[in-house]
């Protein structure tokens, strides 16, 4: 069996749980659940390493197969969400020093140049491309959500979280955060334009309804960001600001995952197919801008939404989990 890239959402998929036992860990003061997160993060790599070399052993026809289908360019920008939230847990679950913040550039530079050439990519064959109707869809905003994904990584490796990176890097990454949120803002509105009104009328994948979340969700993430920029002194992004555009956004991350998961809970009977990780992963993103805004604010309401995401959440893995299997047994 050949794995292309659309198995890289089932890594991610798994880095979610992880990344949810970590923030309730921290929610509710239970180190147990920074014991098991812990775990699954390894068990995530070891996955990530599977499909990874599966995907890069395949012959030469099926890559350009893959070249000239939308869905599957806008797929491999996953690579690169991979290699910042595998820079990310390593933070959190292992004992950072100079050596390996200065390692984990490498690897922030590394993902961010796939993302980026996989963005140009899909643009360039948007553009030039007979494209079919059934290759438009939310699934084309993975390269832009990805690319704004860096903040992942990139704002709890510099100062002032933490006091490794030279200050001549930190202007270089902060310049690529600021550039990627105005890409990533414009592509959202004009290539989910298109597919909003493409899935309204054809009715494409139900679980695709749930990337915008992820789109509002990593926006929101790089918003509350904004004030840490000040430490450059060369910008200035009031918290007030942040704070306020953030809570906007998340007032549509709402709206959008209110509606995504009543079309999941329809679409539950299914034919099983890969796609219905597109479920798990924008409302991880939606999780944690929920996490972040209520350690911005203390509101009762961002941390009963986190809780209530995390649920849905351990129930979209479990349920994806189970029509992934599926599709292993029908393949093999």
């Amino acid at each position: 069996m050949k794995l292309g890239s659309e198995w890289f959402p089932v890594i991610i998929g798994t880095f979610v749980l992880s990344l949810i036992s970590w923030m309730n860990s921290i929610l509710f003061n239970l180190p147990i659940l920074f014991d098991v997160g812990k775990v699954i993060y390894f068990i995530a790599l070891v996955i990530f390493i599977i499909i990874f070399y599966g995907w890069i052993s395949r012959i030469t026809t099926n890559w350009r197969e893959d070249m000239e289908n939308l869905n599957r360019i806008s797929s491999t920008a996953f690579l690169g969400v991979i290699l910042f939230i595998s820079g990310f847990f390593f933070m959190t679950y292992v004992e950072i020093n100079y050596e390996i913040a200065y390692a984990l550039l490498v690897l922030y530079f590394l993902g961010y140049s796939i993302v980026f050439l996989v963005n140009v990519y899909l643009g360039y064959k948007l553009f030039t491309k007979d494209v079919r109707q059934n290759e438009i869809s939310y699934a084309l905003l993975v390269p832009a959500i990805a690319l704004s994904a860096n903040v992942i990584l990139s704002a709890p490796l510099l100062p002032p979280s933490l006091p490794f990176i030279s200050t001549y890097f930190v202007k270089i990454v902060y310049f690529i955060m600021l550039f990627s949120v105005g890409i990533t803002f414009f592509q959202v509105i004009f290539i989910g334009s298109i597919a909003f009104l493409s899935h309204v009328i054809y009715k494409g994948s139900s679980a695709t309804v749930m990337i915008p979340v992820g789109a509002a969700s990593i926006l929101a993430i790089n918003v509350l960001v904004f004030p840490s920029y000040n430490y450059l002194h060369l910008f200035y992004f009031p918290p007030e600001s942040a704070l306020t555009l953030a809570i906007m956004l998340w007032g549509f991350e709402m709206w959008n995952s209110l509606v995504a998961l009543i079309i999941a809970v329809k679409h539950i009977k299914d034919k099983p197919s890969l796609t219905s990780w597109a479920y798990v992963f924008p409302l991880a993103i939606s999780s944690f801008s929920d996490f972040m805004l209520y350690q911005e604010t203390s509101l009762l309401v961002f941390k009963a939404t986190e809780v209530a995401f995390s649920l849905a959440i351990i129930l979209l893995y479990a349920y994806s989990l189970r029509n992934t299997i599926f599709v292993l047994k029908n393949k093999v």
